[in-house]
């Protein structure tokens, strides 16, 4: 694929440490799922080609670290974003209640004219079983619905869902880039 012949669209992965931004990275890559946890430091990068819509799209990737600590270094990572994947963890209901800290942060500091689209993701839903407590799907559309968000499932570990998320993310931002 030529310069010419695809976009370039650099996206963050955004949330909450141990949600599995970089899981949910690896496995849309390819690159398997492992199930060490190893913290990002700041932030992580890749490149994948693919298309959407009869359009070749570049994704430039950005797996952001969700720890406190690299607050004010991820922040400088969102300037000039064209979307996010916001991901929670629904074993974790802490994840799933700062989602609205970290959709604020993408939209105050992409440094565009109009707000970036975002896809919320409830991760790990492989870890879902019945009477435990985790967040429910319910739960989680009703949050997107309130926030104008696309919701959707997803499983690093098994993949479902993974491949849909970015393929809705790519579809908000052609819609982003052409209105």
């Amino acid at each position: 694929m030529s310069n010419e012949d695809h976009r370039l669209w650099k996206i963050v992965l955004l949330g909450d440490g141990a949600v599995g931004k970089t899981s949910l990275r690896k496995t849309y890559l390819g690159e398997g799922f492992e199930t060490d946890y190893l913290s990002t430091m700041g932030a992580d990068f890749a490149l994948y080609d693919t298309t959407i819509k009869n359009t070749h799209i570049r994704w430039q990737i950005w797996d952001l670290a969700g720890q406190p600590v690299f607050k004010d270094v991820v922040r400088a990572y969102y300037t000039k974003v064209f979307g996010g994947i916001l991901v929670y963890d629904i074993t974790r209901r802490q994840t799933f209640e700062n989602v609205e800290k970290w959709l604020n942060d993408i939209l105050s500091n992409s440094k565009r004219d109009k707000d970036v689209p975002v896809v919320l993701l409830a991760n790990k839903t492989d870890l879902r079983e019945e009477g435990t407590e985790t967040v429910s799907t319910n739960e989680g559309k009703e949050l997107a619905d309130r926030l104008g968000l696309s919701f959707i499932e997803t499983s690093a570990k098994t993949g479902d869902g993974v491949q849909a998320a970015f393929d809705q993310l790519g579809k908000e931002i052609l819609e982003f880039t052409s209105s």
